[in-house]
């Protein structure tokens, strides 16, 4: 029996790290509210309903994950979802008004994209501008720029002689459309460059204690600055899918986008404070933040709760991590 104590002692504490594990304890809420959603009304568990969610969280899911990185370095980046909106509007703008090949304005569309990265950098990183002032101001500027090019009318990307674009985003593989196949490579991508490669241990170590980063060498400035222009080129990119697989310019396109995106990330444990972050976990956070509002529409709640519940699951990941802060430095 007493042989048995310390075996039972280990496999308590390995239990104990395992739930403390970012994936899980994001995975264990997601779970929760699908279950209890689906004793009230079993068709929310089924094939259709997720197939359909599937389709929309690759677009939320790859402008999470460009949320992340500046979070990632300590900072904030609040314009993540117009900038998808600018993206869009733009790519359709030039095919449509201006006949250019879907290539050449998608490539524009993603330098605009990172000189937007650019401008919120220097203001935050070289002049001191709060990030969250810099990029609301970000934010309100591109958002009512989306209506210089939208001209009060949408821009139908399949009217156009020869836009191709339309049978790719409608073919699937494995069940799948092309937007989550991108999603899950640029995650896959993500995933190496954070956790596999000395960049990503250096953007890891400047958002944890970035005094120690710069004396160990690391160029914190330039890793915030490349955080910044790496949120706004993966928000342009979700812009520029949904765009794409809709056929249509939208000017309402990634209005709310950020909120949704910042909540995920929190849920899915990336710290605010910066230092931590988990692709994984982002990609769980979104489908949390998904499931809770597609519980709401099956619930027959208001629609207007989904405001309130993406406020209370941030507000809970916020108050999870500041308690895991608090035993870090108790520890």
């Amino acid at each position: 029996m007493q042989n048995n104590q310390p075996l039972a002692r280990a496999n308590a504490s390995a239990f104990r790290r395992f739930l403390r594990l970012d994936e899980v304890s994001v995975t264990i809420p997601l779970l929760v509210i699908i279950f209890l959603t689906t004793v009230i009304r079993p068709d929310f568990f089924t094939i259709r309903n997720f197939s359909a969610m599937f389709t929309q969280i690759p677009f939320i899911a790859v402008c999470a994950l460009g949320a992340a990185f500046p979070l990632m370095t300590g900072n904030v980046d609040i314009s993540t979802g117009r900038v998808a909106g600018f993206a869009g509007i733009i790519t359709a703008s030039f095919v449509c008004d201006l006949g250019w090949s879907t290539e050449a304005a998608i490539l524009f569309s993603l330098i605009c994209c990172v000189v937007i990265g650019l401008v919120n950098g220097l203001l935050v990183v070289h002049f001191g501008v709060p990030d969250f002032v810099a990029t609301m101001g970000t934010l309100y500027i591109v958002g009512g720029a989306r209506y210089l090019f939208i001209k009060g009318y949408q821009f139908a990307l399949d009217k156009v002689p020869g836009y191709q674009y339309t049978v790719f985003f409608k073919s699937s593989f494995l069940g799948m459309h092309p937007p989550f196949w991108i999603m899950v490579v640029l995650f896959a991508v993500a995933f190496v460059a954070i956790k596999k490669t000395l960049w990503g241990r250096r953007l890891l170590a400047t958002g944890d204690n970035r005094e120690v980063a710069v004396l160990a060498g690391i160029p914190a400035k330039k890793m915030r600055m490349t955080a910044y222009i790496i949120s706004a080129v993966l928000s342009g990119v979700a812009g520029i899918m949904l765009t794409l697989d809709l056929g249509l310019g939208l000017p309402e396109t990634g209005d709310g986008w950020e909120f949704r995106a910042i909540a995920a990330c929190v849920v899915g444990g990336v710290s605010l404070s910066g230092g931590k972050c988990s692709p994984m976990g982002i990609l769980i956070g979104v489908l949390l933040v998904f499931a809770a509002e597609n519980a709401i529409i099956f619930l027959g709640l208001p629609t207007t709760m989904r405001v309130a519940v993406q406020g209370a699951l941030m507000a809970g990941a916020v108050l999870f991590d500041i308690y895991k802060q608090k035993r870090k430095v108790a520890a």
